[in-house]
């Protein structure tokens, strides 16, 4: 919001959109060419029914359109006797010069927000590839066989075989790859985004889907809840999950980017989305930042962590119900 209030009391140049004051004028000048002030000018407008805005050579304007109009012309130096006009404009609507001003600063706006996602996809990609290479390390050790066989042993009493429910009853099961590459996101789902944060939303996609998927199919299981003991269908093999969650983390990762993927389906339904001053560009806006998986590296560990609990909950083995 161009809006300036100097005085010889006062020799400050003041943008109340942005909350910004200055001594010099040059200065002024070149933070209203910014981006930030730009986009602050737009939030400005869209909140304040009718404000007072000052031109540098202390004019006074009810409306920003007339204020924009005499700054075509006006030298910035400020006069004697400053002369209010707000009668002038009272009655004045938005030109098409000015909407499409509006419009270009969306636009900005908008190819900023692109790059940011694409940045993101990046970022997610290059850790997919690294964690591809831990699981051809995974595949070279042992299967889950012998651990399994390790614990029925020391629990004969137990009349829940772990190995039994895994290598016979869930033989058919699907390898956690086959799962997340049969996920269709759905745009139902990527609209809950406007309503959950990361963590939430991303929970019910897995978990949706996993109970879709028959008991004896599924590709994860739980064997201790307290401990998060998870055993996990890999390459044809039962194999128990590390500590770090590796599989599980990486499954989530791929849910996620599928998820991020919607989003130009989305758009391409909702064109006035990127339209500043309707509802759609509010909810476009919390659907693609609750899509992110956090703002910093300890973010996306908190919400990777909060994801890996509520899987594991979800996955629990029934063992009087399975036995």
């Amino acid at each position: 919001m161009d809006t300036i209030i100097k005085t010889e009391k006062s020799p400050n140049f003041e943008c109340k959109s942005c909350d910004y004051i200055c001594s010099k004028h040059s200065d002024y000048i070149k933070h209203t060419k910014t981006a930030k002030h730009a986009k602050m000018e737009i939030k400005y407008i869209q909140n304040t029914k009718q404000n007072d805005y000052f031109c540098e050579c202390g004019k006074q304007y009810s409306y920003h359109s007339g204020l924009w109009k005499h700054k075509k012309t006006c030298d910035g130096v400020a006069t004697k006797s400053p002369i209010c006009e707000k009668n002038y404009i009272d009655n004045h609507e938005p030109t098409n010069n000015e909407i499409i001003e509006i419009l270009k600063v969306q636009m900005v706006e908008n190819q900023e927000l692109r790059n940011f996602m694409m940045e993101q996809q990046k970022q997610m990609m290059e850790q997919m590839m690294e964690q591809q290479k831990q699981m051809i390390d995974l595949a070279s050790k042992s299967s889950v066989t012998n651990t399994i066989n390790s614990n029925s042993n020391c629990n004969n009493n137990n009349t829940f075989n772990l190995q039994v429910f895994l290598n016979e009853k869930c033989k058919d099961a699907l390898n956690i790859n086959e799962f997340v590459d049969s996920i269709k996101i759905q745009i139902s789902d990527l609209e809950n985004f406007a309503h959950v944060d990361y963590p939430d939303g991303i929970s019910k996609i897995f978990v949706k889907n996993l109970n879709n998927v028959d008991t004896y199919l599924r590709p994860i299981h739980c064997s201790d809840l307290k401990r998060e003991v998870l055993y996990i269908k890999n390459n044809n093999e039962w194999v128990k999950e590390t500590d770090d969650k590796t599989l599980l983390k990486n499954a989530i990762k791929k849910i996620a980017n599928k998820n991020i993927r919607q989003i130009n389906e989305w758009v391409k339904e909702h064109p006035g989305c990127q339209d500043p001053r309707t509802k759609q560009n509010v909810k476009y806006n919390k659907i693609v930042m609750n899509s992110m998986s956090g703002g910093t590296v300890e973010e996306q560990q908190e919400n990777m962590e909060q994801i890996v609990k509520n899987v594991t909950k979800a996955v629990v083995i029934d063992k009087y119900t399975v036995k």
